[in-house]
């Protein structure tokens, strides 16, 4: 079984599953032209907490000690996500990078938050970034269309593998598009204030909302206006009658819609199809870096799992580290052990392994020497395989392969041997055949 404390305990069954989802991951990235990084699991608390020192102090791990020979460590913590240890990397390298720069990083955070069902303290996260200098507005729209491409097909291969038949939807909107909405409303100066609100509205009861969201504007008819919006049935083709519906009289609102289009016509293009990706206008997350599109997927038919990856694009991140730079870059991160611990729980387990082997050779003293000759053969071919460390009865190494999950026991007797062949042996269905040596 998977356990889970503060921090990780993987059994072999549940390492092996994470280990062929990594890979998975890995082999995407890579044919997209995403480059692997990786940073230190620690930061300055000082860059980790700079522009949002209220949202994420509660959130981070803080790291305490002297570490012998070196500097106090009081000043550093754990990385919550690896967006902000990725926007001071961009910093240290600027120079070295090619812009636009496409990278990838797979690494664990660390997030101090309420243990429960799907979230863990500890966490991997498998990100994609496409990071350039900043030159106009709205430079390079194509990539928040790929990013959201990549994790999709991503997503497919990795239910394909595991024998899943499951459904992705990918939820989509731009948070300036709200922005637009809430200034027609004359209350631009509570944007953030709404904001949390509007991003619990899937967690939290229809008046509970009401009420946090009166409590705010307090105007009955403003607050059903907003309930409105993020309940709008937004789709591609109506997304122009958005403003006549909600009567909203905004040049800005406008214009986000159509920058939104635009993202959604990349996404067909790159043969997403129409009904996998929703407008959802009510996703907008809660940090207030996320300043332009935001995606969030979803597992049809299963979301009180929750978002299973997030992505959004962000408008001189790295400026609250350097205020003469200008990076802006969109991003997509796969959550990586909420995804596997819901591929833990639904898949057959009898097709788990316990063991990354696929064969164990049986070990008996008279024919140990050509034994140990295809224990190295099969080696050189790449396969898995064991060799038992010991002559004993053939049922006890029965049992030891039964229990490692070890499928296929290759057995060479004397008289085999003689003829130049060897057995393969099915434990699970219990047939036997002859292979030639």
């Amino acid at each position: 079984m998977y356990k889970v404390w503060w921090f990780a305990e993987l059994t072999p069954e549940y390492k092996i599953l994470e280990e062929k989802m990594l890979n998975i991951i890995k082999k995407n990235y890579r044919q997209y032209g995403y480059t692997p990084i990786e940073t230190p699991a620690v930061e300055k608390t000082e860059v980790l907490t700079a522009k949002w020192w209220w949202e994420v102090k509660n959130q981070i791990f803080w790291v305490y000690g002297l570490a012998q020979g070196s500097e106090d460590m009081k000043d550093y913590s754990l990385h919550f996500d690896l967006t902000v240890p990725f926007s001071r990397y961009v910093l240290d390298y600027r120079w070295e990078l090619a812009f636009p720069f496409k990278r990838s990083q797979i690494q664990k955070v660390w997030r101090w938050e309420r243990q429960q069902r799907w979230r863990s303290k500890e966490f991997y996260q498998a990100d994609i970034d496409v990071i350039w200098e900043e030159n106009t507005w709205n430079d390079y729209l194509f990539y928040d269309a790929e990013v959201v491409s990549v994790a999709y097909n991503t997503y497919l291969e990795i239910f394909k593998e595991f024998w899943l038949e499951t459904k992705i939807k990918v939820n989509l909107n731009n948070r300036k598009i709200i922005s637009g909405f809430i200034d027609s409303l004359w209350l631009a100066n509570k944007l953030t204030e709404i904001s949390i609100i509007i991003d619990k509205i899937d967690k939290i009861s229809a008046q509970k909302f009401l009420e946090e969201l009166n409590e705010i504007v307090n105007n009955d008819e403003i607050t059903q206006k907003i309930l409105k919006f993020c309940r709008y049935n937004a789709t591609y083709d109506n997304l122009n009658n958005i403003w006549i519906e909600l009567q909203i009289d905004n040049e800005e609102f406008k214009k986000w819609i159509y920058e939104l289009k635009e993202v959604l016509s990349f996404m067909y293009k790159l043969w997403l199809e129409k009904d996998k990706v929703i407008v959802n206008l009510s996703i907008i997350r809660w940090l207030a870096y996320y300043t332009w599109t935001v995606f969030e997927t979803f597992v049809e038919w299963d979301r009180n799992l929750g978002s299973i990856g997030s992505g959004w694009r962000y408008e001189k991140l790295t400026s609250y580290i350097d205020p003469k730079t200008a990076f802006s870059w969109v991003w997509f991160s796969i959550w990586v052990t909420r995804m596997e611990e819901y591929l833990f729980e639904k898949i057959d387990k009898s097709t788990l392994q316990k063991t990354t082997s696929d064969f164990l050779i049986i070990n008996f003293e008279e024919t140990q020497n050509e034994s140990l000759k295809l224990y190295n053969k099969l080696i050189n071919e790449w396969k898995n395989v064991e060799f038992y460390p010991e002559s004993d009865k053939l049922a006890k190494q029965f049992k030891y392969a039964d229990k490692k999950w070890i499928r296929y026991c290759l057995i060479m007797w004397e008289q085999e041997l003689n003829s130049w062949v060897y057995v393969i042996k099915d434990l699970k269905s219990g047939e036997s055949r002859e292979i030639r040596l």
